[in-house]
């Protein structure tokens, strides 16, 4: 046997095995700083006494900005069963089913199926808390275009029953143009809340009503309208001793951007 030929083969090996350990090693450390790490930016929202409900999970969403135009309707979107109002991007009609406030959400939804301009497009609101309204907010990919009266349907009661409802629309809804606008993944609804935490939007004694996903204009323009992916969180406060509701906007793919407030 060759000795000085297997002295050195057992050399390398040895080396190589010992390059082995040490990238075992510093993967574990780094993933145990990894943990550590996230284990510090967890907000435990129950021990600071902010009472949040049960979280959308919209696990490994993807989205991106869109872009749309408020629509001028013509006689020929009307076909003689609408009226306008003093703009041509709304449309009034008078109610002629009985529809209450207590009226199933589903009898809504059939209604504005067969009587409003792409019913099939509109959804109910689910945190309206204006009792003189019934609000359905128009979609695009299964979400909601969030606060804008650009893309609502609004059913007007009058003591208790739909009198009438006004519409507009957002026409040609599409991603916005730009080399930087590809899908991106969006954060979790408890990234959003936490962002709000960090920046002290929420503080002890507050409660966090609703969270939801959808997208919320950053121009609110006739001609034209820019709409990012956004979680909207509304919160029961207190100020200055009095219960107050306020409207949160979290930008869901860069939540470290400006927060904004429903205006």
């Amino acid at each position: 046997m060759d000795w000085k030929h297997a002295k050195t083969l057992f050399i390398i090996v040895f080396i190589l095995i010992n390059i082995g350990l040490v990238v075992v090693y510093f993967n574990k450390v780094n993933n145990s700083i990894v943990q550590e790490s996230n284990a510090q930016s967890d907000v435990n929202f129950t021990k600071e006494g902010i009472d949040i409900p049960t979280l959308p999970d919209y696990k490994n969403k993807e989205m991106q900005a869109i872009t749309a135009n408020s629509k001028s309707f013509t006689s020929d979107d009307l076909e003689g069963v609408y009226s306008l109002s003093e703009k041509d991007t709304q449309i009034d009609k008078d109610v002629d089913k009985d529809l209450d406030q207590n009226s199933n959400q589903q009898n809504y939804k059939k209604y504005i199926n067969k009587e409003a301009f792409k019913g099939n497009e509109y959804y109910i609101k689910s945190n309206n808390s204006d009792n003189n309204k019934v609000v359905f907010e128009q979609n695009y990919e299964n979400l909601p275009i969030l606060n804008n009266s650009k893309g609502q349907i609004v059913f007007h009661m009058e003591d208790g029953k739909a009198k009438k409802f006004t519409q507009t629309y957002l026409d040609k809804l599409k991603p916005g143009n730009g080399d930087n606008n590809n899908k991106q993944k969006i954060v979790d609804a408890k990234t959003a809340l936490e962002t709000l935490y960090y920046n002290t939007y929420l503080t002890k004694g507050d409660k966090v009503e609703s969270v939801r996903l959808g997208y919320y204009s950053v121009v609110k323009e006739i001609s034209g309208q820019v709409l990012v992916p956004s979680w909207e969180v509304k919160i029961k406060t207190k100020e200055d001793g009095e219960d107050t509701t306020k409207v949160l906007y979290i930008n869901a793919i860069k939540p470290e951007s400006t927060v904004l407030e429903e205006s």
